[in-house]
């Protein structure tokens, strides 16, 4: 099971950072490939320095069944960290995607919302 977990986690973080570049974040890769020091702190996609137009905040990718502990993740860093959970559900044998949902530190959502307006 352990295997699999990891390569559905893999192929999620691929798959975000894709749509983030689709809507205009050029240079969104994964720590994976880009930096042990950010994916040390649980941190999965960043920017690349040489991107021009700047993400606002670090991402981290779960795929899981279980709704993650987000007191444990969401940890003051140089930029605010945002959890974007792509929910399962198991039925038989075969894992379905039920639905997409992103955490975040209220002041940050406000700040977004303050940004929309102007």
């Amino acid at each position: 099971m352990g295997n699999r977990n990891r390569t559905a986690g893999i192929r999620a973080e691929q798959r975000i950072a894709k749509e983030l570049r689709d809507l205009g974040f050029d240079g969104v890769v994964t720590t994976r490939a880009e930096s042990k020091n950010l994916d040390d702190k649980g941190v999965d996609l960043m920017q690349l320095p040489t991107s021009l137009i700047i993400l606002p905040c670090h991402i981290q990718v779960k795929k899981t069944i279980n709704t993650p502990k987000i007191s444990e993740i969401l940890k003051p860093m140089d930029k605010p960290l945002i959890l974007l959970h792509i929910k399962e559900e198991k039925k038989g044998s075969r894992f379905y995607e039920v639905g997409d949902y992103v955490y975040m530190d209220k002041s940050f959502f406000y700040q977004l919302l303050k940004k929309w307006l102007h």
